[in-house]
């Protein structure tokens, strides 16, 4: 159920604290303010915050009421708390011409205040590359029983901006096998994990401009594995392909000798 604004004065919060208060269980009352996450973590300097398809998409939030659903039409109004960034039009981001940094923002809405979102004011990114050689080998345990994992290759791109590197870019991989994608979910024998040890096909580069992925080979009693696959990089800005996407690394997975 969406209900239309009904304006009632609500408790400011100091910048990167909690998104809300709820001073009221009155489902007429503002009760708390979500600020809706940008698709890109980050704006190219001198240009409008872009989605992956290179459309401008506006900044959005969503106003509660005591009851939790939403009010309709809630006037809300985008502050940007730093000079790397403007709000042009009520709710369109734009990196400031010239600078690279942090820009900060937060909405506000009859007084309650957001959470503070923070956008990566960029150089434009112009290509793409594996971080180093294009091409390496696994060379995996053959297990007796059960089945084994291997998670000693980590696959590196680097982002540029001529000749420096740039952070906060959206990269997504994903594995060839046999010159065609792997199905989604299918992990069997070969996933790329992130950090924290999890499947993940999406990340942005680093403050070095660098974005990495492990391949997890996972092989059976019984099987010997030998097989060639890519590990395959793409990126985008305002909807167009990175000089040098998609980027390419091959690795060839052996039983060790």
């Amino acid at each position: 159920m969406i209900r239309r604004w009904t304006a009632l004065a609500c408790l400011a919060l100091a910048a990167g604290t909690a998104s809300c208060i709820a001073l009221s269980v009155d489902p007429n009352a503002l009760a708390s303010l979500e600020f809706i996450a940008t698709t890109n973590p980050s704006v190219v300097a001198g240009d409008t915050l872009r989605d992956t398809l290179g459309v401008a998409e506006p900044l959005r939030a969503r106003a509660y009421g005591g009851d939790g659903n939403e009010i309709a039409d809630a006037p809300v109004t985008f502050v940007a708390t730093d000079t790397f960034v403007t709000i042009a039009n009520g709710n369109l981001l734009v990196g400031r011409t010239g600078v690279r940094g942090t820009g900060k923002v937060y909405a506000v809405v009859g007084g309650l205040q957001s959470l503070v979102r923070s956008v990566e004011v960029i150089p434009r990114p112009d290509s793409i590359a594996p971080n180093g050689a294009s091409i390496d080998t696994v060379s995996y345990r053959l297990p007796t029983t059960g089945s084994t994992t291997d998670s000693s290759m980590k696959v590196g791109f680097i982002v540029r901006s001529g000749t420096s590197t740039v952070n906060a870019v959206r990269v997504k991989f994903e594995i060839l096998r046999g010159g065609a994608p792997l199905a989604l979910g299918d992990t069997n024998t070969y996933a790329l994990i992130g950090p924290q040890g999890r499947v993940s096909t999406v990340d942005t580069t680093d403050g070095t401009g660098i974005v990495s992925r492990t391949l997890r080979v996972r092989t059976l009693a019984g099987t010997v594995l030998r097989d060639t696959i890519v590990v395959r990089a793409n990126a985008t800005i305002g909807g167009a392909a990175l000089k040098g996407a998609p980027a390419l690394f091959t690795i060839v997975v052996l039983p060790a000798s």
